[in-house]
């Protein structure tokens, strides 16, 4: 499974497409300010659930993150459970 990845100045998103091309699976995020990005939407397709999609959606975000030397502010309930927990 491929995660794909787009960015602008103003947002950017993660997501995976289906042998169709069409997005099954995304987690969005827009910039704060040039050093913090607010992660706000995750969404897997029923046809993709339980494999684990969401997390390496998440895992993405993390290392684009840590490489950019970013900051966090996880407004989606998904990302926001996941940062505390890995932050603990």
């Amino acid at each position: 499974m491929k995660i794909h990845h787009q960015n602008n100045e103003h947002d950017g998103e993660f997501y995976v497409l289906n042998d169709d091309g069409e997005k099954v699976a995304e987690l969005t995020y827009f910039y704060e300010n040039e050093k913090t990005v607010n992660a706000h939407h995750t969404y897997v397709s029923d046809s993709l659930r339980g494999q684990g999609v969401a997390d390496k959606l998440y895992q993405a975000l993390i290392a684009f993150i840590t490489e950019n030397k970013l900051n966090l502010h996880p407004t989606c309930s998904y990302i926001a459970r996941k940062w505390e927990r890995d932050n603990r």
